[in-house]
């Protein structure tokens, strides 16, 4: 199913043709009590769990006062191990964006991006040279890609387990005035990327191929943050600016899923029945959001 559901986003988004849209809707909505300041939210579809970047008490996301950790969560938001990362001997200062695939989890801290294994917690620090504010990250196709929005440029990391060996890091794209955030697989090779501003104002959705062609889906959302894409090739959204979580399908305007944040992050997105359960967290008020949507 998951193979089919990529395959299905792959002919939308390549094509531009759309079948019969589905139309989506929250069917349920928890707040969960969190703590510290909780940035990104990683779903790990082999031990069925949740993984939640914290940067600690202080929001103060470029200072590296080693304070920041990761949690472990169960799918109803509730913490199985706080301080589940960093492992002995390692130190996280303000970790943002998360990714978990294959027995491994990756996360960015300010200048670098982190590898680690789920099994042994042990973990790689890997430099990001130049990088100013390393912020979301997405593995495809063996490729890590991650953004870094006050330096305007979006890294390439191959091999993404970087774990055993030192990789090849290359800056990927990195055109003037470009401020990228969110980051997921595009179907097809390259990545699909959520802006907080851009090059005429606010931010919006675009894509691009590993040659560092950058092409824009839609320009003027607002102030994005992360991004996924679903089956049926809607694209779901956190803004700061209108603080709300966002579905953009087609050439329709943004449907607003659910609003009241003062800090909507990087969500993760579970595939739950017919829809998906999206953990949203509010990185300024440290509270979670367990948003169910379905067709």
């Amino acid at each position: 199913m998951k193979h089919l559901w990529a395959l299905l986003a792959a002919m939308v988004l390549l094509a531009g043709a759309c079948p019969a849209l589905a139309a989506w809707h929250v069917v349920s909505d928890v707040r969960v009590a969190a703590f510290g300041h909780p940035e990104s939210v990683a779903f790990d579809p082999g031990a069925q769990v949740l993984y939640m970047s914290n940067f600690g008490d202080a929001l103060k996301p470029s200072q590296a006062d080693g304070q920041g950790f990761i949690s472990q969560l169960d799918l109803k938001g509730k913490v199985l191990d706080k301080k589940f990362l960093p492992g002995p001997g390692q130190k996280l200062n303000k970790p943002k964006g998360l990714w978990a695939a294959g027995g491994k989890l990756w996360a960015t801290d300010i200048d670098a991006v982190w590898c680690f294994d789920l099994a042994s917690k042990k973990g790689k620090r890997l430099a990001l040279p130049g990088a100013k504010f390393a912020n979301d990250l997405c593995v495809g196709g063996g490729k890590l890609y991650v953004s870094d929005t006050m330096g305007g440029k979006i890294y390439l990391v191959s091999p993404a387990d970087f774990l055993k060996g030192e990789p090849a890091v290359r800056v990927m794209l990195s055109p003037p005035g470009f401020a990228p955030n969110g980051l997921w697989p595009r179907p097809g090779g390259g990545v699909i990327i959520a802006t907080s501003s851009d090059m005429k104002g606010p931010g919006g959705l675009f894509q691009a191929r590993e040659v560092g062609q950058v092409s824009k889906i839609r320009g003027g959302l607002g102030r994005l943050d992360g991004v996924a894409l679903l089956p049926d090739g809607a694209f779901v959204y956190t803004d700061w600016a209108h603080g709300g979580l966002f579905l953009l399908q087609g050439d329709g305007p943004p449907q607003q899923l659910a609003s009241g944040f003062n800090g909507p992050a990087d969500f993760g997105l579970v595939p739950k029945g017919k829809g998906f359960l999206v953990a949203v967290p509010d990185l300024v008020t440290g509270k979670l959001r367990l948003i169910t949507i379905e067709p």
